[in-house]
């Protein structure tokens, strides 16, 4: 979508998007549509799909705001960031006047001047696989939303839901349902990638959650505390494992490069820590971006004063994406949970097991 209401703009982007379209190694083609006024387009941000957007910032829109210089198109640019998630650019002889919102976004900005359209559309051009992505993202979601709506929620609707009158608390179950539906039909890969092990940033913006990761004092923490306290009325305290660095990972890294047998070793090693096979007393978390990995040490806790959340706030780097803070949780749990023994002698055992132990004449067992 081109936002724009000057003439000669609109015939340049024309003639810009044909050339790129007449290019033999794009990586595809442009279908641009026009909107020359904020209300068309709102209208059609709400009733068309696309896939990316250029957006010129003094359009008329009524009125009261026709030449009055007033930057509307920010209300579009707001509107692409609160409902779209798309690649998209400010295209403005008064880029200055962009919005802080706008500036603290994504959002590119172009002055308008020539050459600028085919920068932005060259630009648009390297997220090919960023908006394909998205493209079959908002497909998927779409596909598992309409398969929960015909088994689940119109038939609850016609049996129950119909009749009650507290639409709003309808509107929030449907909505909870859809999303815990669509998360958990479309986690289930037959494996993941390291990337999809957190939340960057962190989930919650106003509160900590189980599974914050933060930096503290020059320590990596990770947050234990459990979520009904952390989303109700806080704990005085609450209570973190560290994150040690996983010295493992430089080892492997260089048997990987070495002999067969080292590599074999390496990789092993990899796979039992990928799925949690190592010592109860740790959790391993792979690498986030120039980060880690590391091991959450159950043995090492940080206890800090509710207090500071504000300041902890801050120091986020991520959250545990849901679909593994169930497992960080159990093995805490098993962890605390392993009560254990004394150590047995174990060559008393061993004595008693050889078989001059035996009472004479006892057979053995079979």
């Amino acid at each position: 979508m081109i936002v724009e209401d000057e003439a000669l703009a609109i015939e340049s982007w024309d003639r810009d998007i044909q050339d790129f379209n007449r290019r033999a190694n794009k990586a595809f083609a442009f279908t641009q549509s026009y909107a020359r006024s904020k209300q068309e387009a709102l209208e059609k941000l709400a009733r068309q799909r696309f896939d990316c957007a250029v957006v010129d910032l003094r359009l008329p829109n009524s009125p009261e705001e026709h030449g009055t210089g007033v930057p509307v198109g920010n209300d579009v640019l707001h509107g692409v960031l609160s409902n779209l998630g798309i690649p998209a650019w400010v295209y403005s002889g008064y880029e200055s006047e962009v919005s802080d919102e706008v500036k603290a976004s994504n959002i590119k900005v172009a002055r308008k001047e020539g050459g600028a359209s085919t920068a932005i559309l060259e630009d648009f051009e390297k997220q090919a696989g960023l908006m394909d992505a998205m493209d079959q993202m908002r497909c998927k979601v779409a596909q598992e939303t309409s398969l929960l709506f015909n088994r689940s929620i119109w038939p609850r609707w016609e049996e129950r839901w119909a009749t009650r009158e507290d639409r709003e608390l309808i509107k929030g179950i449907i909505t909870r349902q859809t999303v815990a539906h669509v998360a958990d039909a479309l986690s289930q890969a037959p494996a993941h990638h390291p990337d999809e092990f957190y939340v960057v940033p962190a989930l919650y913006a106003d509160r900590l959650e189980t599974g914050d990761i933060l930096t503290h004092e020059e320590e990596t923490l990770i947050v234990l505390t459990p979520r009904c306290n952390l989303a109700n009325k806080l704990p005085t305290k609450i209570v973190f494992a560290v994150c040690a660095p996983c010295e493992a990972w430089a080892q492997w890294q260089g048997d990987l490069g070495g002999s067969s047998k080292a590599k074999e070793r390496a990789e092993d090693d990899i796979g039992k820590h990928a799925t949690q096979g190592h010592a109860i007393a740790t959790h391993f978390m792979p690498p986030l971006e120039t980060r880690g990995p590391w091991l959450v040490d159950f043995r090492e806790l940080r206890v800090i004063d509710s207090s500071k959340v504000a300041e902890l706030l801050k120091q986020r780097i991520a959250t545990v994406a849901p679909q593994f803070i169930a497992n960080l949780v159990q093995r805490h749990s098993a962890y605390i949970g392993r009560i254990g023994q004394p150590d047995l002698n174990a060559r008393l055992l061993i004595d008693l097991c050889r078989p001059a132990a035996r009472t004479a004449g006892a057979a053995a067992a079979p």
